[in-house]
């Protein structure tokens, strides 16, 4: 009943101007002296033809409503997967940054006991980075606004990453050439610094008894950071999908030292603060990653 009052509501200007229009046509009649009975039996054919206009559009009507109906539900629907969606998010976050900080303590434990023993220390350093690549990759996609933009002095970053990374190039017999240049980029640090990392780490893998140099200027409006190792190179058929999520390429698999998700990060965390990546590589003559921050 509701539904009907509603339509007959929407129908009012159709129905006050068939009351209307009659009301001239009867007018008309009288002043022409016709019979009352013609009047009528024009009247009813009009009142018959609009009744049959008014029940076509009130089935329309109600079809138009049972599609705003469903629309809603499915709206409510999807909302309430969005919920529980973000529910799940948080409780993923939640329980691999527990993991994270609870890994951490036996890793440095291990440290501690194998300090005398290289290879071991070696082992456990590729764990820690492997920890903390999974615990950034979760970050990156369930914090996608994490972001602290300000200006950043690329020389210090690239500092941290060349201590914390010491002593796989002493192992791998890598000699390492840093150009500091006092360069300063707009960007967020914290993510610059993984994604620099990720690079400079998949260098050192392919590396070994061979040079790596670390470089950054001013190009136009942009400042380039550039990683350039004298390994192994990259086949021209990989070139092209080395950022791909779990994609190794022909090296990784030659050596099994690659999980195909450090490039990937680094790719997924260009994106996100709109930086560029470019590569140039030919085998066995090593590889130059370019960095490009947009200023």
């Amino acid at each position: 009943m509701d539904k009907l009052i509603c339509f007959l509501k929407e129908k009012l200007n159709s129905i006050i101007f068939f009351i209307l229009m009659n009301a001239v046509f009867f007018v008309v009649l009288f002043l022409n002296d016709v019979e009352i009975r013609i009047f009528l039996q024009a009247f009813q054919i009009c009142l018959l033809v609009f009744v049959i206009y008014l029940i076509i559009k009130y089935f329309d009507y109600q079809k138009s409503l049972t599609k705003d109906e469903q629309i809603h539900d499915l709206e409510m629907h999807i909302e309430t997967l969005r919920n529980q969606y973000i529910t799940w998010q948080n409780d993923i976050q939640e329980y691999f940054s527990m993991w994270v900080h609870q890994i951490k303590t036996p890793i440095t434990c291990l440290e501690i006991l194998t300090e005398d023993n290289t290879e071991m220390k070696m082992q456990l350093k590729s764990i820690d980075n492997y920890t903390n690549m999974a615990i950034n990759y979760l970050k990156l996609n369930l914090h996608e606004k994490d972001m602290d933009i300000g200006i950043v002095d690329v020389d210090n970053v690239i500092n941290i990453l060349i201590k914390k990374y010491s002593l796989l190039f002493i192992n791998s017999h890598i000699s390492l050439d840093f150009r500091k240049n006092n360069i300063k980029c707009i960007t967020d640090s914290k993510w610059l610094s993984v994604l620099l990392e990720q690079i400079l780490s998949n260098a050192i893998k392919y590396s070994e008894n061979s040079q790596i140099i670390i470089d950054s200027f001013k190009q136009n409006n942009s400042v380039v950071i550039l990683i350039e190792d004298k390994g192994v190179g990259i086949p021209e058929e990989d070139i092209n999908r080395i950022f791909d999520k779990g994609y190794s390429g022909f090296n990784g698999r030659l050596k099994q030292k690659s999980s195909g998700l450090g490039l990937y990060l680094a790719k997924s965390i260009a994106d996100k603060l709109d930086i560029k990546l470019k590569v140039d590589s030919a085998v066995k003559k090593g590889t130059k990653f370019y960095v490009i921050v947009n200023n």
